[in-house]
């Protein structure tokens, strides 16, 4: 059994089990919820039998980030290592350019075009949209699987899509 969680306010928990895929919004549950859904997760006969192991996106506080956001997502970062602990799920944190360069593949990126101007003079950087260039490897690889935060939303959920990509970096790598 493999569990990808893409932490914070907005982040989502996706776990690949015997019986396929089921997805926790974050932003949508309670801390009982969510204790509830992993602790369901780790009951599992299928991984009692033959293990499971959680990959979370190991992340760090922005530059420019308010001390509010900062520490908000410092805490639910917190409560889920406290839930995987709690519930004897073992896991490992994974960097967001590492489990990114074993999924995605050049026919995935999607670049965008920055200006900016410094001291009268512009400048263009092409750099990497990691939502759209998310979204594409996870289409490619889960063609079935709905990427909506809900039914009713008209929109990919980043989030979602991130922690289905991080379970599959933890399948891949049959950690």
């Amino acid at each position: 059994m493999f569990i990808g969680i893409d932490p914070g306010s907005k982040g989502f928990i996706t776990v690949l089990s015997e019986s396929g895929y089921s997805f926790l919004a974050i932003a949508d549950s309670d801390p009982q919820q969510i204790s509830s859904f992993l602790h369901t997760a780790s009951m599992d006969q299928f991984a009692l039998r033959c293990g499971m192991i959680c990959c979370m996106e190991e992340v760090h506080a922005l530059f420019g980030s308010s001390a509010k956001s900062t520490f908000a997502f410092g805490r639910i970062f917190g409560f889920l290592i406290g839930v995987l602990t709690a519930f004897r799920i073992p896991y490992e944190l994974v960097p967001p350019k590492v489990w990114q360069k074993e999924i995605w593949n050049g026919y995935d990126k999607v670049t965008v075009t920055k200006k900016s101007t410094i001291k009268g003079k512009e400048y263009v950087r092409h750099e990497i949209d990691t939502k759209r260039t998310s979204y594409n490897a996870a289409r490619r690889i889960f063609p079935d699987i709905d990427l909506r935060r809900k039914t009713s939303c008209t929109v990919f959920d980043d989030n979602k899509v991130d922690s289905l990509l991080i379970c599959e970096y933890a399948r891949r790598r049959n950690l």
